[in-house]
């Protein structure tokens, strides 16, 4: 998601990197868990059975939940000009809750804020800091939802996946990323993200202060809009990337990628990068998330073991 930060280099961008995916074929059944090439532990898993989503699990904003309060400015990223507010059912007490749970399944749901429920987020956006007032988060007009596990679960290195879909539009903007438990960005690790206007593409990104390859664009081999797998394999040496358990790409591990990062998905509308929603695009747009699961490293997390 590029944490507050307001564009990135997309596959059009000069010297971006253009991933072949000729393995990938839709009769390829999506494999849940890491490849063979270590031991791993399970460390976390969620598979969204239960009739509520878990708090001791998840957390819904950008936020610490040890020292912080979830304000609006914590429920956007005003920095990539998105156009969301990311709700609960408790905040402001409007009630809008962006969650539902059916058969395994999360969903997170995106619809433009009605007229009371926009003047009331806008009366608290005028209460921040003028220079957060005064940003693209004034222009927020939809509500959705996040899920983070900051504070209740991260770890250093491991193998992290999400199976999920999403609705096609153009500003749909849904995501599966890890970002430090310290709170300091960068780094940012994103496993999955993807425009709803472009349907059967994924990106896939390394945000470091140190040098990186250019965002990776993965092509599946067809726009079916069904559930895949998007995998992420973190070694001290070298970060891997998967969909469908198949190997999409690899790139060595930025000096500041060495620390306890906690996992988010999200479904953001609008920003800089997949631009704003047009009169195409259909409200409610969903998110659909079958499972989030991280394994540890049992041994050496090295490629050379």
């Amino acid at each position: 998601m590029q944490l507050m930060i307001s564009a990135i280099v997309t596959a059009a961008g000069a010297g971006a990197l253009a991933v072949a995916t000729g393995a990938l074929s839709l009769a390829d059944k999506p494999v849940s868990g890491p490849p063979p090439s270590h031991t791993f532990k399970p460390a976390f898993s969620e598979n969204f059975d239960s009739a509520r989503i878990d708090p001791a699990k998840w957390i819904f904003a950008f936020y610490d939940p040890a020292k912080e309060t979830p304000s609006v400015a914590k429920r956007n990223l005003w920095g990539n000009a998105e156009r969301q507010i990311y709700m609960d059912r408790a905040f402001l007490g409007l009630g809008i809750d962006p969650f539902s749970l059916k058969d395994g399944v999360l969903t997170i749901e995106a619809k433009p804020l009605q007229p009371a429920e926009r003047a009331l987020v806008a009366s608290e956006i005028v209460r921040q800091p003028s220079d957060i007032a005064n940003s693209a988060l004034k222009d927020v007009t939809y509500s959705s939802g996040l899920i983070s596990s900051r504070g209740r679960f991260s770890q250093t290195y491991g193998y992290f996946e999400i199976r999920a879909r999403w609705t096609r539009g153009k500003g749909i903007w849904p995501a599966f990323w890890l970002l430090p438990e310290k709170g300091i960005w960068p780094p940012e690790i994103d496993v999955m993200e993807a425009h709803g206007d472009k349907p059967g593409v994924t990106f896939q990104t390394l945000h470091s202060r140190f040098p990186t390859e250019p965002t990776r664009t993965i092509k599946l081999p067809a726009a079916d809009g069904e559930f895949h797998t998007y995998g992420m394999l973190w070694l001290a040496d070298k970060i891997s990337f998967y969909v469908d358990d198949k190997l999409t790409g690899s790139e060595a591990t930025p000096a500041d990628m060495h620390q306890p990062m906690y996992v988010l998905a999200n479904l953001a509308i609008g920003g800089n990068w997949p631009g704003n929603p047009d009169a195409s695009t259909r409200f409610p747009a969903r998110m659909e998330i079958d499972y989030v699961r991280a394994w540890s490293i049992a041994g050496k997390p090295t490629s050379a073991r």
